[in-house]
């Protein structure tokens, strides 16, 4: 999701730690480290993420420009993953699997070897398709400490704070009220009254399509996570 155009949707992170003193030019030679590197059929991974231009999924020769605007960190994270069709991955293992067998005289074939076959053929497919592309932007204020994500897709933010991480080698805390009232800091007092509180439910029966105490029905059978990676981010897809 873009952070220049469109409705502004976005988690927010606290980063846990002290910026060096020399931030900006190590930082920038750390993100080139981690610039986004496409995937490649032969190649043994079927995921990768990494940085490009904020808003610019295809522009991952980062330069100072690109990244720094006054205080701020401003970064695309770009993730590709090979996603050959089930159908024709099943289409074309029948077939290999039927001239493997005629050429070594059998009438089946070992798990091993279904094995190495499948591995073939998908290497052989990732050939004819390209890899299906996510990103989502980020923009983090060095001053205030707070990195601007924009999206809510767990999976997503999971892999950018791991690649944040390696980057920069500081971790980030997503925003809650625990971690926002920890960040306020509170006096010894209101800290027990925090410790004590209970949590609270404020929606009943969701499972099936019950009503909650807004009035309004709920759609049963979908949970937050598939509500939130489903299709939130793709931007293009083989």
């Amino acid at each position: 999701m873009s952070a220049l155009k469109g409705s502004l949707t976005y988690a927010r992170f606290f980063v846990d730690g002290e910026l060096p003193d020399d931030f900006r030019e190590r930082f920038m030679r750390t993100i080139r480290l981690r610039s986004m590197k496409p995937l490649e059929p032969d190649e043994d991974d079927l995921e990768r993420s990494g940085w490009c231009r904020i808003g610019e999924a295809f522009e991952t020769d980062l330069h100072y420009e690109d990244v720094f605007y006054n205080e701020y960190i401003n970064l695309g994270f770009r993730t590709d993953r090979w996603v050959v069709p089930g159908p024709m991955l099943r289409s074309k293992m029948r077939e290999a699997e039927a001239t493997y067998l005629a050429k070594k005289g059998r009438e089946r074939i070992s798990r091993k070897e279904r094995n190495e076959l499948k591995e073939l053929i998908s290497r052989k497919l990732r050939r004819q398709i390209s890899p299906t592309m996510r990103m989502a932007d980020l923009s983090w204020s060095t001053v205030d400490g707070i990195v601007r994500f924009f999206t809510h897709a767990p999976k997503t933010a999971g892999l950018m704070s791991e690649l944040f991480y390696r980057t920069f080698g500081l971790k980030l805390v997503p925003e809650s009220p625990y971690t926002l009232a920890a960040r306020l800091g509170l006096s010894k007092a209101q800290e027990a009254q925090w410790q004590a509180l209970a949590m609270t439910s404020l929606e009943e029966g969701s499972a099936h399509g019950e009503k909650g105490p807004s009035g309004l029905a709920r759609p049963a059978g979908r949970d937050e996570d598939e509500r939130d990676e489903d299709g939130e981010l793709e931007r293009v897809s083989a």
